[in-house]
């Protein structure tokens, strides 16, 4: 594996890391592998590192490349600028496609909270749409507002060519109300989108993967944890999986 690190714009701060993972030698057939580009949240003050590296890993492990994006924040967090980072990260993700031996047509996008809403954004509003993505107790109604005043209600952005989507959120989030999840995921099946939604009975905001470096043990449902996996299986479902090296189709 190798990292390489990207500037996106100096002046707003924003940059891409790209984790890249060998194939071909001991990996026989592999040639190339799907990718995900990770977007922490941080209420768009700043990207936070629980929802990064933690996340990059989980996926790293079941074979993705993977992407974290550190998008405009703070006083640099005027819309359209977070979306315009993305778009130049999946410009650049894509131009180095075959260098990076990624399968251009299988790169998802995840998102936390605000990051959440940039992933949302992909999704409905970006340029360059991912093949799927997958949103972690978002921001996505009016409610960003309260974060970021001239970032877009998403609810109202969904049509018909919004990607698939896996949204996962907490009902007790004290945060982000868990409004925002489930006004998404109506307005996906009012579009005929194809979408997956799991609603937690109990957890705080910004879990992350759930894991004992990111999360206090006992605060949330264990089943909040089997999230990650579930988006896994899910992504290969609409993207497409691998099986001893080779990539195969997706069943969605």
């Amino acid at each position: 594996m190798h990292v390489e690190t990207f500037t996106l714009d100096a002046e707003r701060g924003s940059s891409l890391t790209a984790y890249i993972q060998e194939v071909g030698g001991t990996y026989r057939a592999l040639s190339q592998r799907p990718g995900i580009l990770v977007i922490p949240g941080g209420g768009y003050r700043y990207c936070t590192r629980r929802e990064a590296d933690p996340v990059a890993l989980a996926y790293m492990k079941a074979g993705y490349q993977a992407f974290i994006l550190n998008y405009s924040v703070d006083a640099c967090a005027a819309w359209p600028n977070p979306l315009t980072d993305y778009d130049q990260a999946m410009t650049l993700i894509l131009e180095k496609a075959e260098a990076w031996h990624l399968a251009a047509d299988r790169l998802a996008v995840i998102g936390f909270s605000a990051g959440g809403h940039l992933a949302g954004a992909a999704a409905t509003l970006a340029a360059h749409r991912p093949r799927a993505s997958i949103l972690g107790y978002a921001v996505l109604n009016d409610d960003v507002r309260r974060i970021n005043e001239t970032a877009p209600n998403l609810v109202q952005a969904v049509s018909a060519d919004t990607c698939p989507c896996f949204l996962f959120a907490s009902r007790t989030d004290g945060s982000v109300p868990v409004r925002n999840t489930l006004q998404f995921a109506a307005a996906l099946e009012n579009a005929g989108v194809i979408y997956e939604c799991h609603i937690y009975s109990h957890g705080p905001h910004g879990f992350s993967t759930g894991e004992g470096q990111v999360q206090a043990q006992g605060e949330m449902c264990r089943r909040a944890y089997g999230w990650v996996q579930d988006s896994i299986t899910w992504l290969e479902d609409v993207m497409g999986g691998m099986d001893n090296g080779t990539l195969t189709d997706p069943i969605l």
